[in-house]
């Protein structure tokens, strides 16, 4: 049931975007954040019995991407949504969406950047530098569009391998570079 409905969706969002309708940068993220799992391998991914999408915060990307993730699997995985709290619940995910306000709110009460180094845990924001710093991916609007950039230092930290497809339509940095 839950993949028709993902279908119907994905068939809505072709059909409106020929027919001028627009989507919120919110929904855009949420989409890419479900869709990012047939695009990553994680090394320890043949031992998964589900695959854990964390989020911290909450925001309208986090409520629809709750919603999208409903039943729905990934190479015969079960995706689940988990709400987590605090950065030693990171253990339990491996893929965390951080919103820009609980990613600040981590920072300020350590007085640093937190560390998210870890074999098989994707990060991901759409707080500005993210990608730079920490992070693995972050979301950038740029010409009206939401664009994916993929630190491909961090990822290769945590020895996760990103498909081409998912590579080709991101912006790709590697430390020390910057955000342009």
């Amino acid at each position: 049931m839950k993949r028709v409905l993902f279908s119907v969706f994905t068939l809505l969002m072709c059909m409106t975007a020929n027919a001028g309708i627009t989507f919120s940068a919110d929904k855009v993220k949420a989409v890419y954040l479900v869709r990012f799992a047939n695009f990553i391998h994680w090394p320890q991914e043949e031992s998964f019995s589900q695959i854990n999408y964390c989020v911290m915060g909450e925001s309208k990307v986090t409520y629809t991407l709750k919603a999208l993730l409903v039943e729905h699997q990934v190479r015969n995985i079960s995706v689940v949504y988990r709400q987590i709290e605090n950065v030693q619940s990171l253990s339990q995910c491996q893929l965390v969406y951080f919103t820009p306000e609980a990613y600040s709110h981590l920072n300020n009460d350590r007085g640093s950047t937190i560390s998210l180094d870890r074999v098989g845990l994707v990060t991901v924001s759409d707080q500005y530098a993210f990608a730079k710093t920490e992070g693995m991916v972050e979301f950038r609007e740029k010409s009206g569009r939401i664009v994916p950039v993929i630190n491909i230092d961090n990822a290769a930290k945590n020895r996760i391998t990103i498909r081409s497809q998912l590579l080709r339509i991101s912006k790709l940095i590697s430390e020390p570079q910057g955000d342009e």
